[in-house]
């Protein structure tokens, strides 16, 4: 049997991280979050590709000799979520809790094992060519939810930017630094990736965060054919760190917009988050 690859991108803060946790669930598998140092990546989107293919190679070898790769990870484990559920920093921005390092895989492995890695911008800027090397799976996520996430964590996103992906799609990177306004940044970044997916990949590999929650995974697993155990699953799409008020402002702007993300979500899914919000969850 022949080794399988698979690779693992979608919005920000839209359940990848969670979805690349299930799939490590699986037997015979691991899977890796975000452990390619992509700001080195190649430019040309043929040899990125090429280089994405020898770390899969190269982390292969290494669990197989070893039994570590490198991971974000919480206390030596994968984990679900980079940001803490529960508290802020003083500045209103929820706490970090993951770290880039190796973790040690303790499951036994054979020869011919899943290697699942996770990567969001970079794998969505490269993944015209990427869907056709590897196996790849996107999520995406009910777009109120998405900002109302976007703007409760200290990453780039937060101002309308993605490195990862404009460093490897100037074009994107020119219309971002032409928009003032970050708001405006941020519909401009979801209609981006929400069209990359619709272009590069087919219906059935494109999953909502909110079908992976309701099916406890189900969908995931039917989706990438990786088998794990399927578990009650919670949606944080009207968490009670987001600002309830901000996002009225959010979904307002939505529903005037005409993004990509419409293929996928309408007026009645934003309006539907933000009344869960205003109930408090």
């Amino acid at each position: 049997m022949k080794p399988r690859e698979f690779v693992l991108t979608g919005v920000p803060r839209a359940g990848t991280t969670l979805c690349c946790e299930l799939l490590g669930r699986a037997d015979d598998t691991v899977a890796l979050i975000e452990p390619i140092p992509v700001h080195c990546l190649p430019l040309g989107h043929g040899e990125a590709v090429a280089e994405i293919r020898r770390f899969f190679e190269a982390e292969r070898t290494r669990l197989l000799e070893a039994g570590t790769a490198a991971s974000q990870q919480v206390d030596g484990r994968g984990t679900d979520n980079f940001f803490d559920a529960e508290r802020r920093e003083s500045d209103g921005m929820r706490i970090r809790k993951a770290s880039l390092a190796d973790i040690r895989i303790e499951k036994p492995l054979s020869a011919d094992f899943t290697l699942v890695i996770k990567h969001n911008a970079a794998f969505a800027a490269l993944l015209a060519p990427l869907a056709t090397a590897i196996d790849c799976i996107a999520v995406v996520r009910n777009p109120l939810a998405v900002l109302a996430s976007w703007n409760s964590v200290d990453l780039p996103v937060r101002s309308g930017r993605l490195p990862a992906g404009e460093r490897l799609e100037p074009a994107l990177a020119a219309c971002l630094d032409a928009e003032p306004d970050a708001l405006e940044r941020q519909l401009q970044l979801l209609n981006w990736l929400f069209g990359r997916f619709s272009q590069c990949l087919p219906a059935e590999r494109i999953l909502r965060y909110e079908d992976v929650v309701r099916s406890g995974g189900g969908v995931l697993a039917n989706a990438s054919g990786i088998a794990f155990p399927i578990s009650s699953l919670s949606s944080r799409n009207a968490s009670r760190l987001y600002d309830a008020q901000a996002c009225a402002g959010y979904a307002e702007r939505l529903r005037r917009d005409d993004g990509a993300w419409r293929k996928f979500y309408g007026n009645e899914d934003v309006s539907c988050v933000l009344e869960t919000m205003r109930a408090g969850g």
